[in-house]
């Protein structure tokens, strides 16, 4: 079975394509992926962000010629692990630490501890195999910073657990059970959600609501300066940010990558009174938008195999 697999406005994971083939190859990939690529519209922009499967790389590079493709980091440290044999490994925090950065200095600070790492013992003779393939991936595919697009909060391509339950205890099935038990699956969960987000009083999605009340209760004490109109320099007590309200943009970066606002942000949002916290969302990550996508038939049906 090949999936793709969406992370929606309220971060949760959404089945997007189902699709079966005989073989898992570059061949079923590709027909796979241009597929997919007919059902989506010319002006929709993708990403993808999948384990480390050469031949998907290969396909996606193929088909979508300038999209972002990124690696999923839970499925690199998954290999670190299985490379050293232990868990909670110091490698491991590291590796995650440098993916997750959101400023250039910060993300080599990590890599140059990620790299002592190898050298010092234990370390130092079971990494050398680990060094070999981790230094051979391009850290525009793993790490936040150095991501050309929007990344959010991606960290893992993990699978809806009811659609591994249906490809996990259905295989004996014909091959058009299992498609029209998928399409329910999928038809089902839209609907859940549709009747979620009519519940939702709120401006924004649970999960952004969620993250922005922490970053308002971790900015209390920072102090943010006016520079100029709706520049700020605002003081996290370890650094100083530049934010641009006007453009969304905050020096950290943090802002940029996952699409709400930082805490340097939420700061300077203090002293513009005018201004509401929950405005300053990107409009996909409003309930408005999150109803309006649950809202619709955009669940293709199966239409009948009897002619």
């Amino acid at each position: 079975m090949y999936f793709v697999v969406a992370l929606e406005r309220n971060h949760e994971h959404l089945l997007l394509a189902v699709g079966l083939g005989t073989l898992e190859c570059e061949e079923s990939w590709l027909w796979f992926t241009m597929k997919l690529k007919e059902c989506l519209s010319d002006d929709t922009e993708v990403g993808f962000i999948s384990n480390l499967c050469d031949k998907i790389y290969f396909v996606v590079e193929r088909v979508y010629l300038y999209l972002y493709h990124g690696y999923c980091p839970k499925d690199i440290a998954r290999k670190i692990r299985d490379s050293i044999g232990q868990n909670d490994t110091e490698v491991e925090t590291l590796f995650w630490n440098s993916c997750n950065a959101y400023r250039v200095h910060d993300f080599y600070l990590c890599l140059e501890r990620l790299q002592s790492a190898y050298r010092n013992p234990p370390f130092c003779t079971l990494l050398r195999i680990l060094i070999f393939w981790l230094d051979n991936i391009a850290i525009s595919k793993c790490a936040r910073e150095f991501f050309l697009k929007v990344r959010y909060n991606v960290k893992s391509i993990d699978i809806p657990e009811r659609v591994k339950t249906i490809s996990t205890y259905t295989r004996e099935l014909l091959i058009t059970m299992i498609i029209e038990l998928m399409y329910k699956s999928i038809q089902s969960t839209y609907d859940e959600r549709y009747e979620v987000a009519g519940r939702i009083s709120i401006q924004v999605t649970p999960y952004v609501e969620n993250k922005v009340q922490k970053r308002v209760n971790k900015s209390y004490n920072w102090v943010a300066r006016c520079i100029c109109g709706d520049t700020f320099e605002v003081d996290d007590n370890f650094n100083t940010s530049k934010v641009q309200l006007e453009h969304m943009v905050c020096s950290y970066g943090k802002w940029q990558k996952r699409n709400i606002q930082c805490g340097h942000a939420i700061a300077s949002l203090r002293t513009c009174t005018s201004e509401s916290i929950h405005k300053m969302v990107y409009d996909k990550l409003t309930t408005t938008m999150y109803r309006a996508a649950f809202g619709s038939e955009t669940v293709n049906s199966i239409s009948s195999h009897v002619h």
